[in-house]
């Protein structure tokens, strides 16, 4: 102590010499006020922990130095740490304040401020976890389907932060099937996802492996196709009849098979059935004739009932005849048309039968006072199944005459007989 305080006034006076000194210095105009960017390191970080967050980047570091370097200064004459050990991994992964230390690394350089001076970190322990793996193939396209996939292994192990780690329920292998059928096999990055399935951790964990092998064999698989029936009808019913209609039940059918079977399906024929020589409804059930690989979706025989209903055939003729005129009475009836034209229709082998003698249109003369008329023609007793479907002119002109009145007898003159 004594060593100390000996000659403490000519110590004192040296101090303040100096300070003086330095001070003029200063305002001379010889330090240079500068700032730079400096990279901030996170050191001695606890073991077994991760940082969740607090990564600073940079700061500003403003300095001041003589003018004689100023030049040569850069953000390499600093270095910018925060000590990680400073954090209380007992609140872990509470955010905690830490101070940024920053120091120069060459001599004559006074650090003025750093900006930021602190960050704020999360810091959290390690974990590890073993989850399952799960196949995610999304939506399988229309007309395939997948086997049970091979994977190289049905877990894998979650590591990280564990307030991250705790969230994972699972790890997805997400694949897509091509539409083509090709079967899948490649290599698959996992996913780690919570219970609802939303992706967890993604830059926080790691998954171990990252890649699984996934092999999943494809295959068509069996679609339908509605399509309608069409009766393979062959022969002619017997003369004078013809077929009239087809009634199939049921009308459609539901087949099944691969895509491939049912392309180009647009209809599905029965076996051959004849009507020839029929003249009356025919009743069959009918063998289906299935495409080769297609079978029926709901599993019955391919048995469908099938009705061919032969009625008498149908056909017209016309002749040309005259007209009667009848019911005139006494007085004369003469119509204005010579023939008209008859058209009838009924089975082929009655109207075969028939002549224009037996088809004679008739107008009606009854009551009619003498003078022009025109008159409907009808036709009467025509055979059973034929209908008249036209006369033709349909209105005919008709001139009724009273007969004539007779010339009066001249009463012979009297003769005088002589007496005698």
């Amino acid at each position: 102590m004594r060593f100390l305080l000996r000659n403490w006034h000519l110590k004192l006076s040296a101090v303040l010499l100096a300070t003086v000194l330095y001070t003029g210095l200063v305002f001379s105009g010889s330090f240079t006020d500068a700032s730079v960017d400096v990279a901030v390191d996170a050191v001695n970080q606890p073991d077994r922990s991760q940082v969740l967050s607090g990564a600073v980047g940079t700061v500003t570091v403003r300095y001041r130095t003589s003018n004689d370097v100023a030049g040569t200064i850069a953000a390499q004459a600093f270095v910018a740490t925060v000590d990680l050990s400073e954090y209380e991994m007992e609140l872990a992964p509470e955010v905690q304040v830490l101070d940024i230390e920053v120091v120069a690394l060459t001599d004559g350089i006074e650090i003025l401020s750093v900006e930021p001076p602190d960050v704020r970190v999360a810091i959290d322990e390690l974990e590890t976890k073993t989850v399952p793996i799960e196949l995610d193939a999304g939506v399988v396209p229309d007309g395939l389907e997948m086997d049970d996939p091979v994977m190289s292994q049905d877990e894998v192990e979650v590591r990280g932060a564990a307030s991250v780690v705790g969230l994972v329920d699972r790890a997805v292998a997400r694949i897509r099937i091509d539409g083509s059928g090709i079967d899948f096999n490649n290599p698959v990055n996992l996913v780690a996802v919570d219970v609802t399935g939303q992706e967890v951790g993604a830059g926080l964990i790691d998954i171990e492996p990252e890649t699984i092998s996934v092999q999943v064999d494809v295959r068509f698989t069996e679609t339908t196709q509605t399509v309608p029936i069409r009766p393979d009808i062959s022969g002619t019913p017997a003369p004078g009849f013809a077929l009239s209609s087809l009634s199939i039940d049921p009308p459609f059918v539901t087949l099944r098979g691969l895509p491939d079977a049912l392309t180009g399906i647009t209809e599905i024929l029965t076996e051959p059935l004849s009507i020839d020589g029929a003249s009356s409804t025919e009743e069959f059930e009918a063998q289906l004739i299935l495409p080769d690989g297609t079978r029926l979706e709901s599993g019955d025989a391919p048995l469908v009932d099938v009705i061919a209903t032969i009625v008498p055939s149908v056909s017209s003729r016309t002749f040309v005849v005259g007209v009667v005129c009848q019911n005139a009475g006494d007085n004369a009836c003469l119509p204005g048309l010579e023939q008209v034209s008859v058209t009838i229709e009924g089975p082929g082998e009655v109207l075969a039968q028939l002549s224009a003698g037996d088809l004679t249109p008739i107008v009606d003369a009854t009551g009619l006072a003498a003078g022009a008329h025109s008159l409907t023609p009808a036709i009467v007793g025509l055979p059973d199944g034929v209908e008249l479907l036209m006369i033709s002119p349909g209105i005919i002109p008709v001139v009724i005459e009273e007969p004539a009145t007779p010339e009066p007898t001249a009463t012979p003159e009297p003769t005088t007989t002589p007496e005698p």
